[in-house]
């Protein structure tokens, strides 16, 4: 719809994708969530896929700046109707974002390994190149900092 009316109509229109947002003020049905809140407690955390996921974790504030550019650069791209993806575009291994969260809390997770999930996908990412070209975008939280960052909010609230 927004295609059309932009072509139709002559107005600009820009989609964005987000890629695995994690961070304060999150989805607390998000893994980062789940796990913090089990690992806490000590209690398991079930890992689909025996650990073999991948996923392009953005740190919030990396989108907050994707969506900033947005409304505040113009773009270095005159078409009028533009669809980018927002994104750290560096998978991470479901295992490695578990031992983050690990070495946030001081603590080891219980895993209880499970098969894939019906419906799931083995690895996701953002290519971000064309929103990099028309708007600068560099994302720079490493999951390492935005991990140690939702867990000084989370513990304080």
């Amino acid at each position: 719809m927004a295609h059309t009316y932009s072509h139709l109509y002559n107005i600009e229109t820009i989609g964005l994708r987000f890629f695995t947002v994690y961070g304060p003020w999150g989805r607390p049905d998000m893994a980062l969530f789940l796990f913090t809140k089990a690992i806490l407690n000590d209690q398991p955390i079930k890992v689909f896929n025996n650990g073999n996921l991948s996923r392009d974790f953005t740190y919030i504030d990396d989108i907050i700046d994707g969506v900033e550019a947005t409304l505040l650069k113009p773009s270095k791209n005159k078409q009028l109707y533009k669809l980018y993806n927002i994104g750290n575009s560096q998978p991470v291994q479901l295992l490695d974002f578990i031992k983050a969260i690990e070495k946030s809390t001081g603590k080891t997770a219980k895993k209880l390994m499970m098969p894939m999930q019906a419906g799931d996908v083995n690895r996701t990412w953002a290519n971000v190149e064309q929103f990099k070209t028309d708007y600068d975008y560099q994302p720079s939280t490493s999951v390492e900092t935005g991990v140690e960052n939702f867990m000084s909010w989370y513990l304080a609230y």
